[in-house]
């Protein structure tokens, strides 16, 4: 199983999952997407290229999962962020993501797939100076493309795990015992 925590940039996503990754001692990828967009001269904005890069890995580490007796592992963004940023950063258009995602689920590319869709705003305000994305800090935009992309995936029949975090304690222990309970399926 992939578990898959996606959501917007500081809800807390990273802190989460590698609390978790620490715990259940399970594996973690990242995949070093900031070094191959700059060594592949790779544009973010109405580029195409960029797309078909991330949705591939995507698509591949989804296949993968399907066909391969693998570990689970926890995977830092994925699927709802490659679909997101396209449409945020205009790289292909919604009825383009419909269809791909459309193909995903007819693929049945999420059988081991669980997103989890962390949702909060970091309280700390401190400017970051984490990757070429930071302008994009605490955006409603992306927020909003989050929405469509998951509401593309549920009418598909697939289903997403939201989160609230609030970063508080009780937000890592109701994340523990959502893993509890799902590592014991």
């Amino acid at each position: 199983m992939i578990y898959l925590f996606e959501g917007v940039r500081n809800s807390g996503k990273t802190f989460l999952s590698n609390h978790i990754r620490k715990t259940y001692e399970i594996p973690k990828f990242k995949f070093d997407f900031v070094e191959y967009f700059k060594g592949l001269n790779l544009s973010s904005e109405n580029s195409r290229e960029t797309h078909f890069f991330a949705i591939g890995k995507e698509m591949m580490l989804m296949q993968l999962s399907r066909d391969l007796e693998m570990k689970d592992f926890i995977l830092d963004r994925g699927i709802i962020t490659v679909f997101s940023w396209a449409l945020l950063e205009k790289r292909i258009s919604e009825e383009e993501v419909t269809n791909q995602i459309k193909l995903i689920c007819d693929k049945n590319l999420l059988e081991n797939i669980c997103i989890i869709y962390i949702e909060g705003k970091n309280p700390d305000n401190t400017p970051r100076e984490k990757d070429t994305w930071d302008h994009l800090d605490f955006s409603e935009e992306e927020k909003k493309y989050c929405d469509f992309v998951i509401k593309e995936f549920e009418k598909n029949g697939f289903k997403v795990f939201y989160f609230s975090n609030n970063f508080k304690a009780k937000d890592i222990e109701n994340m523990e015992s959502f893993f509890r309970y799902t590592l014991k399926k």
